[in-house]
């Protein structure tokens, strides 16, 4: 029997004592979705989760959460897809075994510029010296113009060294920032897609001089040395190294594009948000990209159940705290959304 399970949600204080009659006026959006969070959906089964190694210890948070709440639902994490996963977060669905029925907005991540120069701890980079590295007429660290980004630093004379591969999602969010602050395209075309398996490797380029693209996520778990990137070149007050606030502050730009499913893109022209209880917003770091939560195989109410698990409110709030960013409000309402299409309405349920 399908069945959902109240909770006390703490820091959803509605503060109603109204009782909502016939005559009452429709209960604002805002207020259907906090009660939606005071309760947890379960079905009957187990499911395998593919979770990425930056955010495999909060894998294991939710698959223990879920065990506590749903005495017949369990969800279990491995690293790679399976014939068994139901669930893939993440670029590890180029691998999976079977189609996915629905993939959804599920956590932020960030393209970051990782480089191998001893001695060399903080570098800035402009779009347009970005361009002349990848396109070849800047090969030297030494160059001009990464000087004048950098205010004079005495950087070595050390051949660049460019990357192989990349993924597609951070190719493109590296891409979409650099023409939006030149009005120019950044060629990657040369860099074939790279899989998960390659991350740690780009995180850590080991050739001397070597620059790569890796996510924000995989950076950071592996303490790399990433370049921060000048809005304004040689302006070094314009500098935005990729962090919390800053990316957080991109979050605040994207929007909803109107195609199919739930495509989301940075507005450049909205101004970034602070967080609850600062007073200003970072500088936005714009190459940031949607990590996907992609549902397998067949459609099925456990399937729906276990993904709707990860998108209520307390198990996104557990994201800030690892190496990637929760997905804005306004797209998880969506994912919810969408995910509830195919599920009884809590209303229509017993409860435990």
């Amino acid at each position: 029997m399908k069945i959902i399970k109240r909770i006390s949600v703490v820091g959803i204080a509605l503060g109603l004592s109204l009782a909502l009659t016939a005559c009452d006026p429709p209960m604002p959006e805002d207020i259907k979705i906090a009660q939606a969070e005071k309760v947890v959906r379960c079905a009957e089964g187990s499911g395998e989760m593919v979770v990425p190694e930056a955010i495999s210890d909060l894998g294991i948070g939710w698959a223990d959460s879920l065990a506590s709440s749903c005495s017949n639902m369990t969800l279990t994490t491995v690293d790679a897809p399976t014939e068994s996963s139901v669930l893939v977060i993440g670029d590890s669905i180029a691998q999976a075994q079977q189609p996915a029925f629905l993939n959804v907005p599920f956590a932020i991540d960030a393209a970051v510029l990782v480089v191998n120069i001893p001695d060399v701890f903080e570098i800035n980079l402009s779009a347009p010296t970005i361009i002349g590295i990848f396109d070849g007429s800047i090969s030297n660290w030494n160059d001009a113009a990464i000087v004048a980004d950098n205010d004079g630093l005495e950087l070595p004379d050390l051949k660049i060294t460019l990357p192989t591969m990349a993924s597609k999602a951070q190719k493109g969010a590296l891409a979409f920032w650099v023409k939006s602050l030149t009005g120019e395209q950044l060629d990657l075309s040369m860099l074939k897609d790279s899989t998960p398996t390659d991350e740690t490797s780009l995180a850590l380029p080991e050739i001397e001089g070597a620059i790569s693209i890796a996510s924000y996520s995989s950076a950071l778990l592996n303490g790399s040395s990433f370049a921060s990137i000048l809005t304004v070149p040689a302006e070094t007050q314009t500098a935005v190294l990729a962090s919390t606030e800053t990316i957080y502050a991109a979050t605040t730009q994207l929007v909803s594009e109107k195609t199919s499913g739930i495509q989301l893109k940075i507005d450049s022209k909205l101004k970034p948000q602070a967080p609850e209880g600062s007073s200003e917003a970072a500088l936005p770091y714009q190459a940031i990209f949607t990590v996907n939560l992609a549902l397998l195989g067949e459609d099925s109410e456990l399937t729906r159940t276990l993904a709707r698990f990860l998108l209520r409110q307390d198990s996104q709030g557990t994201i800030a705290s690892g190496t990637m960013l929760p997905t804005p409000e306004f797209a998880r309402i969506l994912a919810v959304k969408e995910i509830e299409k195919g599920l009884p309405a809590a209303a229509d349920l017993p409860t435990e």
